[in-house]
């Protein structure tokens, strides 16, 4: 199953996520910073973080939050592992579950959460129209959830320069990697849920890497490599080549290459009829 090669990829990336996860840090931060604004710590008792990684976003709440009973799953035991240490170390405590969150989600009790937190997860989901009804579900009645996750944009200089190569070697071209929904699509699967008071907030940011080997090197420490090509050998090799040549002319410079992430921050509210 697709699910059990995403959770042992991550598994096996744990011990690297951080070090290269530069984006996931300050989406992290960002996300922090909108809930910390949007909720006292009066109105929050009951927290769910879906898909804590090695807990950078579940430090950072759970420090603002200190009286919240605080539940963190992830399909991952690796990443687990490196939360549950990483709080250890700050004298932090929180309840950790490895757990597949789509199918998970529908075990829960109704209206047992305050709040529903996720960072740069939702982009995995196999079913998200389902889970998103499924997190609905879960939460209280007007009670939020706070998420961020990769828009359609990201990654754009890699997907342009895969099809060039693709073209160049008389291929049809597949997708290198997720394929990422648009704010639009979320927003329509929110509302569809339930979801009220819905809000959008998107960003551009473009990193560079010394080259491009650098930048998917990166990629794939963080366990978020996947693609839709399932050839190999030789012609793949070239591929891959004519992929970097092209990448390097057209989106290089003197200081390396340019990668574009985009980031949405997507909020909502339970409303009563969920």
């Amino acid at each position: 199953m697709r699910s059990n090669m995403v959770k042992h990829r991550f598994s096996h990336k744990a011990a690297s996520y951080e070090q290269y996860a530069i984006v996931q840090k300050e989406m992290a931060h960002q996300l922090s910073a909108m809930v910390q604004t949007a909720l006292s710590q009066e109105e929050v008792s009951r927290i769910l973080e879906v898909g804590c990684g090695t807990g950078g976003l579940t430090r950072l709440l759970v420090s603002q939050y200190p009286h919240a009973e605080y539940e963190a799953i992830d399909v991952a035991g690796g990443m687990i592992a490196q939360a549950q240490a990483s709080l250890a170390r700050l004298g932090l405590t929180a309840s950790f579950l490895q757990a597949d969150a789509e199918e998970w989600v529908w075990t829960q009790p109704e209206a047992a959460k305050d709040l529903i937190v996720s960072g740069a997860c939702f982009q995995w989901f196999f079913r998200p129209d389902e889970t998103i009804r499924g997190l609905c579900r879960l939460l209280a009645p007007n009670a939020p959830l706070f998420f961020s996750t990769f828009g359609p944009d990201t990654f754009c200089e890699l997907h342009d320069s895969f099809a060039h190569a693709h073209g160049r070697l008389g291929e049809k071209a597949v997708r290198h990697g997720l394929s990422f929904l648009s704010a639009e699509q979320w927003l329509r699967m929110l509302e569809a849920a339930g979801m009220g008071s819905l809000q959008v907030t998107a960003e551009k940011v473009v990193l560079t890497y010394p080259g491009v080997l650098d930048f998917l090197h990166a990629v794939k420490a963080v366990g978020a490599n996947t693609s839709e090509d399932k050839g190999a050998g030789l012609g793949r090799r070239r591929l891959l080549l004519e992929m970097m040549d092209y990448y390097e002319k057209r989106y290089g410079g003197e200081q390396g290459v340019q990668v574009t992430y985009d980031l949405l921050y997507i909020s909502g509210r339970r409303q009563p009829f969920c």
